[in-house]
This record gives C-alpha cells, structure tokens and sequence, in this order.
C-alpha cells in the first residue's frame, strides 16, 4: 500500500485531525512545527525508543504506540499473493 493510500485511511479516521507523509529522516523540525498533541509511532517502537519524544513531550504533546505488531511486510504480502496465483 503506498504512503498516499495509507495516510488516505487515516485521516478518515475520526480522532484524526491531520495525516502528514514526509521523507525527512528526522521528524522533530516537524513536531516543533505541528505541536501535535498525539505522536503515534508503530510498534517496531517502545515509548522510550522514538527518537523524537523529548521533542513532543516539550510541545506539550505525548507519544502513544499504536498498530499491530511489524510481523508482517509489504514485501511478504506480495510473496503470498503471488504463491496463490500459482
């Protein structure tokens, strides 16, 4: 699924307010920008790994964890489907 159709299905979600794709490889310039008060971060994180926190927290945001656990890729989506083509 690419960024845009990703950041399509969240910013449906109603809790939502905005959805950004970036390609920095450092997100606190855009923290200190947004002030979010939600940073969500994947679960390849712990609350105290994501690099940026020290920066939400100083926003006056916090850092939730959310999702499934990474047990499953892209790549090994596309490796099933073309196994039951087959």
């Amino acid at each position: 699924m690419s960024a845009p159709e990703r950041a399509e299905i969240l910013a449906a979600l109603q809790d939502v307010d905005a959805v950004t794709i970036f390609d920095a490889p450092d997100v606190r310039d855009l923290v200190r920008l947004l002030r979010p008060d939600i940073h969500a971060k994947g679960t390849d994180y712990t609350e105290q790994s994501v690099p940026e926190r020290e920066v939400v927290i100083a926003c006056g945001g916090r850092v939730e964890i959310v999702g499934d656990p990474k047990e499953h890729s892209t790549t090994e989506f596309l490796r099933q489907a073309e196994w039951r083509k087959s």
